[in-house]
Parts: structure tokens; sequence; C-alpha cells
């Protein structure tokens, strides 16, 4: 496991919040200030993923599910009870929770591949429910009208102002993981991934920490349904598909399942892969797949990390070829 240095992460932690803090006086209010603002959005369920593949070793792909339900009940109990955002996120969380701890107490007794059909049948269901519940849902039609999220008389209803709400969240949330990934319970986590009898030979109750892991990736993924919808202010069953989880899949591949920095570059290469490829959306889940297929064949921990390691090995044969040479 790619394991970086605990000061590392602190330095490129306050780098990273520096540059994003006058990113919008670079980008302006603009078309990329918009884009940021969904990069910041995934990138919260793409962290919460990473948590859950990369250091719990759990292979969900209810991450989708779990984006809806949060997105859904918000937007929900705004429209059609007229609850305040902030009460309506707050509740979200709450409902997410339960769900995953339900859904998690009978799914994680699986392993690898039974757990991602478990988790993927659990997707369906939500999607399935999405689509038929028009009344409450809105159906294929989707649900419209949801209110931006407002402190007071001052509402979130602007790309600028969402920007200096969902980055300083996602931050946090990042800040947090990089944290628990460095604790105790990190290394309970690390150790479970690495063979669960290994852990409960050390005394870690291996399933109450499995169902906390999966709870809290859920709730990622959940918070970022929320400040989707209201950012939005609209919701369809989209959100909720097996492509959006196929995507979140797609970015810690690409970035690296067990590095969080990589999940957040896994953002970014991916949402640039989309936009380079909106001329080929009708062939968008070919590509997808094949990219998928090509990073598991070729770079197992993640196509950055195997880009480095090639780059390492590279300048290790040179080195070795220039110090013959220069003995010869």
């Amino acid at each position: 496991m790619v394991q970086v240095p605990k000061e590392k992460n602190k330095l490129a932690w306050f780098v990273v919040a520096a540059v994003l803090i006058i990113m919008p006086v670079v980008l302006g209010k603009g078309y990329y200030l918009n884009v940021m603002n969904f990069i910041g959005i995934y990138t919260i369920v793409a962290v919460g993923l990473c948590l859950l593949v990369g250091y719990g070793g759990q292979l969900s792909i209810s991450h989708s599910a779990f984006f809806a339900i949060g997105a859904y009940s918000s937007a929900i109990l705004c429209v059609r009870l007229h609850l305040h955002p902030l009460v309506t996120i707050a509740i979200s969380q709450v409902l997410s929770a339960l769900a995953a701890w339900g859904i998690g107490a009978v799914v994680l007794r699986l392993k690898g591949h039974y757990l991602a059909i478990a988790t993927l049948s659990f997707t369906v269901i939500v999607e399935t429910l999405i689509k038929e519940m028009t009344k409450v849902t809105g159906g294929l039609n989707g649900l419209p009208g949801i209110p931006a999220i407002s402190v007071g008389h001052f509402a979130i209803d602007s790309d600028w102002r969402f920007y200096f709400v969902v980055w300083p969240v996602t931050l946090l949330l990042l800040l947090f993981s990089l944290n628990l990934v460095d604790s105790r319970m990190g290394r309970v986590f690390r150790a479970i991934r690495e063979g669960e009898d290994i852990a409960r030979l050390f005394g870690a109750d291996v399933r109450k920490y499995k169902i906390k892991l999966f709870i809290l990736s859920s709730v990622y993924a959940s918070m970022a349904g929320c400040l989707y919808a209201h950012f939005v202010t609209f919701i369809s069953p989209d959100a909720g598909s097996i492509m959006f989880a196929i995507e979140m899949i797609l970015i810690i591949a690409l970035g690296g399942y067990t590095l969080i920095w990589g999940a957040v570059l896994g953002v970014f290469a991916l949402t640039l892969l989309n936009e380079y490829l909106a001329i080929f959306a009708e062939f968008k889940r070919m590509i997808y797949g094949s990219v998928l297929i090509l990073v598991i064949m070729f770079f197992p921990n993640g196509l950055f990390q195997g880009v480095k390691d090639s780059a390492k090995g590279l300048i290790r044969s040179f080195s070795r070829r220039q110090g013959n040479n220069a003995s010869a």
C-alpha cells in the first residue's frame, strides 16, 4: 500500500487550499468556475470511496445510490415539505447513515466480487425506486424547483458563492480523511484490508470497523448529493445511475485505490476526459469500460501511481546504464 508521510500530507493540503483560495480570481465568473464546483462535489464522493475501497478493502458500487439518497431526500423535504435547506441537509445525512448501517450490516458479510454484486443490486433498487415513485421523486422527469442553500437572506445561488461553500467543505473532509488514515482507526482499516483474520488476532472487531467505514464513506457521498441538488436546483435519476457508480470506480482506478490524493487527481482527470470526449458521448460507456479494464490490467495500483513507478524504473535503468558506460 502506498503511504504518504503525514508531514507531506499536511504541506500538500495547505498548498492545495492556498491555490483553491485564489482560483476564483484566476478563473473569473465563467464556465471554468462552474466546472470547479462540480469537481469539488465529485471529489467528496471519490475521497469517501477511496477510504472504503483503498483503505478498507471493501469493493462497493453503491456510492451513486447514496449520492442519490442524499440529493433526493434533501430535495423532497425542501420541495414537498418546504423545510429549510440546512435542515434538510442535516436530516438527509442521518437518513443516509441509517440506510448505510442497515445495508452494511447485511452486505459486508460478503467479500470481493460478491460484495460488489450486492452493492450493485442496491444501486439498481434505488435507481428503480426513484424512477417509479413518480409522485414523490418526479420519476424520469426529475424534480425541479429545489431551493439554493441560504443563510438568513443570503442565498448561495451563484457559481462564485457556491465555490466558497463546496470547496471549504471538500477541504475539511479531505483533511479529516488524511488524519483518519494516519490514526489508530486507519491502521485497523489497513490491517483489515490486508487480512481480516490477522486483524482479529490483534483484537479488532472487524465487522464493527467495516460497518463504521461503510457508513462514513456513504455519508460522504450523501453530502455530495445534497450539495449537488441545491447547486443545480434540479435532480434526475441519472444521479443514482449505475453509470455514475462506474465513473466513481474509474476515478479511483485512475488516481490509485490506496492514495487519497490520487482520488482528487482522478476527479480532475475524468472531468477533463469528459470535456474532451463530449463528441463521443454515444460511446462513453464503451470508452470508460475499456479504460477501466486497461488500468486494472496494467496499473493495478492506479494509473498515476503506475506512471510514477514506471518513470522511476526508467530513471534507475538510465542511471545504471550511464554508470556502466562511465566505468567502461
